[in-house]
């Protein structure tokens, strides 16, 4: 019996379904889960005895990591690598791919392009109007992400400048990775930070910015690149390891390459994971 269901995180976990499946419960950075579910789904044409539970609200990175240490959750998705303190739970991360960061506008904007110094300038209010770097003459809306969230710590480490920027109360923080891309594509005159993977989804109702005239949009050889990975237990289910294979073989590498992120092998081989 082959299912994909989402389901939500509470305290306790009950789920229905065939007394013979193993069930794979992935949940974390919203960021992650649309190429989660589709590997998920891939996963299961192949594997049709399991069941994979993908939670569809975002826990955020943090969260998703401490549902699987405290075995709430088999899977966590996160965006970057896990940091010292992650480190010292009960999990062990897997990175799979690179996808590059990036800025990137409503087509209402009419711009292509900005400096590391005009990006500071809007987040930290210096500059509140398109005319003043070349676009049109409306005030700029500026989405940005929580600083625990995957995207806003890449974008702190790498952009130039950004890294001790102060935003100010108008720049819009916006909870969900999703909710960020429906502004985007909503909100005229409106700019936020994204990746590539989500701009594979929605390419052409939104506009990926050049940077330092730059395009910075390839998972290979951009500037700013988030590590996706999945995170297990420190001692994972064999049907965890089982999903990991997949997502490093062939099969799933091609579905992560279609979604413009870079398929990364793990250094030992797929066929090691389970040592």
């Amino acid at each position: 019996m082959r299912r994909i269901l989402l389901f939500a995180v509470a305290a306790t976990l009950v789920f229905a379904g065939p007394t013979n499946a193993e069930t794979i419960r992935i949940a974390g950075s919203g960021q992650m889960l649309p190429l989660a579910s589709e590997l998920a789904a891939a996963y299961l044409k192949k594997y049709p005895s399991d069941q994979v539970l993908v939670n569809p609200n975002s826990l955020g990175q943090r969260g998703g990591v401490q549902a699987v240490s405290e075995g709430l959750i088999d899977i966590a998705t996160s965006a970057r690598r896990l940091d010292n303190d992650e480190r010292k739970l009960q999990v062990k991360e897997y990175v799979f791919a690179n996808v590059a960061g990036f800025f990137a506008v409503n087509p209402s904007v009419s711009i292509g392009s900005l400096t590391s110094k005009q990006i500071c300038a809007i987040y930290s209010g210096k500059i509140r109007n398109w005319k003043e770097v070349g676009g049109p003459d409306a005030a700029i809306v500026a989405f940005t992400r929580p600083e625990v969230d995957s995207t806003k710590i890449v974008m702190r480490r790498h952009l130039p400048g950004f890294a001790k920027l102060q935003e100010p109360p108008h720049i819009i923080s916006v909870q969900k990775s999703r909710d960020l891309i429906l502004g985007l594509m909503k909100t005229p005159y409106s700019i936020g930070m994204t990746d590539a993977t989500n701009l594979s989804k929605f390419e052409g109702k939104i506009v990926a910015l050049r940077l330092d005239g730059r395009d910075i949009t390839s998972s290979i050889t951009g500037p700013i690149q988030h590590r996706y990975c999945f995170v297990l237990k420190k001692k994972p289910r064999p049907v965890d390891l089982r999903f990991m294979e997949f997502v490093y073989s062939p099969e799933g590498q091609a579905i992560t390459r279609n979604n413009k992120a870079y398929p990364i092998k793990p250094a030992s081989g797929p066929s090691r994971l389970r040592r």
